[in-house]
């Protein structure tokens, strides 16, 4: 089974989308749109009360090389977005690489954004790592893909490399791998602040990284593969039992000071989990039986937020996604689901929530916001 998000994005690629005007009711739940004409929106941050998305992009008309979920043309289509509440979208980094399919599908660019004193740091994503150094096949153009990168103005310096650190350390050793998947492969999916650096989810290393505020980077967790019962789709006798990789997605400091990480774990429905990490600790189950997801975050109560891309799995027809509320007594309420086509993306700011919505569509993405109650 491949552990790269990516996988995800081709599942659901091909499936239509409905997009609501902005401020318009956008589904059960009370969810409304505040931003649309995205492109492949993946993480959302809140920074000095403005949201922010990672806009993966829609590759381009450069170099094509052959990936695992076909051919990846290279671009430079990859963005960060501010939003304005009211259905603005400004673009505060443009430019940025993006290598995906014909039509924007299967992306690789921007990740996740965060910010230092004011400044943008950047994670994107990476596709078809050399093993033997972390390089990618586009050359200086996608020099900022697979790593941590800072804006000073319309500059971005590529800073920390992670493919380069999974080809030296392959962290996981390939465990889980099946034989599409390759035994070292990095794809840099999430991050937050933390200590004095950087905590940062590598969905296609299965591992959990630090970067130091020297820039050094080391290993705070790695995830294992777990044996779940395949699925239907995969036309295998009942009963049989696979591998899926863990394939962590996003990482967010808890209220008891702790990393939680969340997994995608490939195609299995009910099969994701998410971590609670100490650094210096084995990591520890927080809570089980999710099914793919991209994000968490915590609400002003300290409650943990869990976003499924799709309810009925990557493997599925398209369905539609779940917003989760993981109560304190360890209970779970569903605050949304109706109007989350392809959820990528979570951020909460006071009594709002804001999840980015049709995250595999080029031009076509949008954030909706929500107040839950209770």
């Amino acid at each position: 089974m491949s552990r790269l998000v990516r996988a995800a994005v081709v599942a659901v690629s091909a499936a239509a989308v409905v997009v609501a005007a902005p401020g318009a009711d956008a589904g059960q739940g009370g969810l409304k749109t505040v931003a649309t004409g995205l492109n492949n929106p993946r993480h959302l941050t809140v920074h000095d009360g403005k949201v922010y998305v990672a806009e993966a992009g829609a590759g381009g008309t450069g170099k094509c090389v052959e990936g695992p979920e076909g051919p990846a043309c290279f671009g430079l289509s990859g963005s960060v977005a501010q939003l304005d509440g009211h259905g603005g979208v400004r673009r505060i980094l443009t430019g940025l690489p993006s290598a995906a399919a014909p039509g924007g599908a299967a992306v690789a660019g921007p990740t996740d954004v965060a910010f230092v004193h004011g400044v943008p740091a950047l994670l994107a994503g990476d596709v078809l790592i050399d093993p033997a150094t972390g390089a990618n096949p586009f050359g200086p153009a996608g020099r900022l893909l697979g790593k941590l990168s800072f804006a000073f103005g319309p500059h971005v310096v590529p800073g920390p490399d992670f493919a380069a650190f999974e080809a030296k350390n392959n962290p996981d050793h390939g465990a889980g791998a099946g034989p599409d998947t390759p035994v070292i492969d990095s794809n840099p999916f999430g991050m937050t602040r933390y200590r004095d650096g950087f905590a940062v989810a590598d969905a296609a290393g299965n591992d959990l990284l630090y970067v130091d505020g020297r820039g050094r980077i080391s290993v705070l967790a790695v995830f294992p593969p777990k044996l779940v019962a395949a699925p239907p789709t995969l036309g295998l006798p009942p009963g049989t039992r696979i591998p899926v990789q863990s394939v962590p997605t996003s990482v967010v400091v808890g209220p008891d000071g702790a990393l939680y990480v969340s997994e995608l774990s490939s195609i299995a429905v009910g099969a994701a989990r998410v971590w609670r990490v100490v650094p210096g600790q084995q990591p520890k189950i927080h809570a089980d039986g999710f099914t793919a997801l991209t994000d968490l975050a915590f609400d002003r109560k300290g409650r943990l937020l869990a976003l499924t891309f799709a309810r009925d799995g990557i493997a599925a027809p398209p369905s539609p996604g779940v917003l989760t509320r993981v109560e304190k007594n360890g209970s779970r309420t569903v605050l949304a689901s109706a109007g989350l086509a392809a959820a990528t993306g979570l951020a909460v700011r006071g009594d709002e929530v804001f999840v980015g919505t049709n995250g595999t569509s080029q031009g076509t993405g949008s954030v909706v916001r929500l107040v839950p109650r209770g």
